[in-house]
């Protein structure tokens, strides 16, 4: 049974087309879980990769969907899926086994201080994006430990060193990943219908939901690919000369695919340093 017989056969409203949130390859509901109003259609069921994700509360296995839509135990919902997996088609696979540094723990006052100097509620951070500290350790000393995120599953990490002297970004290398992060778009399990492309971490903390990361301006064609699923794409890179070079290349590369491209220049240096009015128009984008 596809997802879309099971919605039908239980008066499950749905969407397809007609609605502002759908878009081509997907099935559109109301979630369940973070009791949003009705009719918002914010839960979209990919039919490519098989997986349900909200813009406000993520990512979530189909079975605990249907569990909870319908109403019936984790065990009758995984005999409803279980032909589900027939809709799939090729997603990203896991590669290898992940690798947590030493040293990560929970968020200690120099990391607080930083994120805040930086007008960042670290309460948001370690709620959220379960964001950790790295103090004194052998490597990524004095650091801010990025969790990768992967359909609600952790699968890679980022570090951002928190004193001026150090490497700014260290990811995982991979060895220490169990999907590289250059397959991935960072922050895509809360993305549905636009997406804003940027270039770290902490731009995606600034704009949030909606908002992605390619982890710097060397974009994968993995991530392309991940790109041109949805079919309104905002390219926000820094605004330095380089930086647009790489951000015009990308958006040619992106409109020749169906949907809407567009290139965004700032006038703050990035969207991570971004705030007021220009922040409230990225945002605003994603409404």
């Amino acid at each position: 049974m596809k997802f879309i017989e099971i919605l039908q056969e239980h008066n499950i409203p749905h969407k397809t087309e007609g609605h502002k949130h759908c878009r081509p390859g997907w099935i559109q509901i109301n979630c369940p879980f973070c009791g949003h109003r009705r009719n918002s259609y914010h839960m979209g069921y990919s039919l490519a990769d098989g997986y349900c994700a909200c813009w406000k509360c993520g990512w979530h296995p189909i079975v605990k969907v249907v569990a909870e839509l319908l109403e019936v135990s984790f065990k009758e919902a995984a005999l409803l899926t279980k032909t589900l997996l027939t809709e799939k088609t090729t997603h990203t696979k896991k590669t290898g086994k992940l690798v947590i540094p030493p040293g990560v723990i929970p968020l200690m006052d120099p990391h607080k201080q930083y994120l805040s100097k930086r007008g960042f509620d670290w309460t948001d951070l370690d709620e959220n994006w379960e964001v950790e500290g790295i103090g004194i350790a052998p490597r990524y000393s004095w650091s801010i430990f990025i969790p990768i995120h992967y359909r609600g599953e952790v699968v890679s990490w980022t570090t951002r060193a928190i004193g001026k002297k150090q490497s700014r970004y260290c990811s995982a290398s991979n060895k220490q990943e169990s999907i590289s992060h250059k397959d991935l778009l960072f922050g895509e399990d809360y993305c549905t219908h636009t997406i804003i492309v940027t270039e770290g971490p902490f731009d995606v903390f600034r704009i949030g939901p909606g908002a992605v990361a390619t982890f710097g301006t060397a974009y994968s064609t993995s991530q392309v690919a991940k790109m041109i699923r949805f079919p309104r794409r905002y390219v926000c890179f820094d605004n330095e000369p380089e930086a647009q070079r790489r951000a015009n290349a990308l958006c040619d590369q992106l409109s020749v695919f169906d949907g809407d491209t567009f290139n965004i220049t700032l006038n703050s240096k990035d969207a991570g340093d971004t705030s007021g009015k220009e922040l409230a128009s990225l945002r605003k984008l994603l409404e």
